[in-house]
């Protein structure tokens, strides 16, 4: 009896260990180190998806040398491109403008041009130097000059098609090449000077071919914040800024995916962009790199050259697998440089030169083959 008594004592104490047990909350599991960095779930889940694939590289684990400007700041940056001091320019061979001559309306010149020694022509007075005045310089010139006729002569020069100064367009436009900038000349007015955007048939249906979102312009070196898909599509005007000397505008082709390889590569140029292209391949596309290039910081350029985002990746671990490739997408620049990079503006300035060859040579295949 007492032997039984010490079993039910046994079973009891066995029921209310295994039920309090079953009440203590188990240890956590340890929190994945990607949710300690973001502490978010989304975030993981497509992270460690991405990871299935082989070749598929995650671009936060690249690093960012240039992230972009804030809309602030670019709205700041247009406001002053659209401050143009007319009172800088220098006048030059070819330019038009008015002149008017206060309460002497015979003296009035419509259509005035700077000849080819640099003079214009003035009643009374004949020929005046004023190439290379500025308007209010040449302005008090001819009034000097009309002082041995009239007193106190008030005058007025109105510039109104400056043919010292141009602009480029190239691209998907109807009528490619350089133009004489007017007086009020803007980025809207060269598309138009260009006779429009280009349109094609692409599987039976009219198309426009212009890419609007990776068209830009340059000036000086620098990409201009100009978003040409506000610009023609919403009509901003503050996308639509006064056009100066040299500005060169460029509109690429919607048709056509490329990516491009610039710098220390054996065979820089343009390619047809694939899917899953990465990294290493392109490199092989361009026969390699050369013995001076820095294949420890390689620049990928994406997105619109007005704001573009630009990554840097170690091309060295990614050849030893230290590092996975990079996923390539299009219209993507990849640059290697024969020394450190710098800056996003620095990095554009090295580019530059060598993205207008390589777009101009595929400009004069187009119009060649007429494709």
């Amino acid at each position: 009896m007492l032997f039984i008594k010490n079993i039910f004592k046994y079973l009891l104490f066995l029921v209310i260990f295994v039920f309090y047990a079953g009440c203590i909350p188990s240890p956590k599991p340890e929190m994945s180190v990607i949710n300690k960095k973001t502490n978010n779930t989304e975030n993981s889940l497509k992270r460690t998806l991405e990871k299935k694939e082989k070749y598929v590289v995650i671009e936060k684990d690249f690093d960012i040398l240039y992230g972009g400007k804030n809309e602030n700041e670019i709205k700041k940056e247009l406001l002053l491109l659209h401050i143009k001091k007319k009172e800088d320019y220098k006048i030059g061979v070819g330019d038009k403008f008015n002149v008017f001559v206060y309460g002497e309306p015979e003296l009035n010149i419509k259509g005035a041009v700077v000849k080819p020694d640099g003079t214009v022509t003035l009643q009374l007075v004949g020929d005046v130097t004023i190439a290379g005045l500025s308007v209010n310089e040449a302005m008090k010139e001819l009034s000097f000059k009309l002082r041995k006729f009239l007193i106190n002569p008030i005058i007025s020069l109105v510039l109104y098609e400056l043919k010292s100064e141009s602009f480029t367009i190239l691209g998907k436009i109807n009528e490619p090449g350089r133009y004489a900038i007017t007086n009020n000349s803007k980025v809207i007015d060269s598309i138009a000077m260009a006779q429009g955007l280009s349109i094609g048939i692409f599987e039976n249906n009219t198309v426009e071919l212009a890419d609007l979102e990776h068209a830009y312009i340059r000036r000086d070196n620098k990409v201009l914040p100009v978003n040409f898909i506000e610009l023609v599509r919403k009509g901003n005007p503050l996308h639509n800024i006064p056009l100066e000397d040299k500005d060169y505008i460029y509109i690429p082709s919607a048709l056509n995916s490329e990516v491009y390889v610039l710098g220390e590569v054996k065979e820089p140029g343009h390619f047809g962009f694939k899917e899953k292209m990465t990294l290493l391949q392109l490199i092989t596309y361009a026969k390699g790199y050369k013995t001076s290039a820095n294949i420890d910081e390689v620049a990928i350029i994406r997105g619109n050259l007005t704001n573009p985002i630009v990554y840097v990746a170690n091309l060295t671990k990614i050849i030893e697998g230290k590092q996975k490739d990079f996923r390539i997408k299009p219209n993507d620049i990849v640059f290697i440089s024969s020394s450190k990079l710098g800056d996003w503006n620095t990095i554009l300035g090295l580019i530059m030169p060598s993205l207008d060859a390589v777009l101009n040579t595929f400009l004069l295949k187009e119009i060649i083959t007429g494709d």
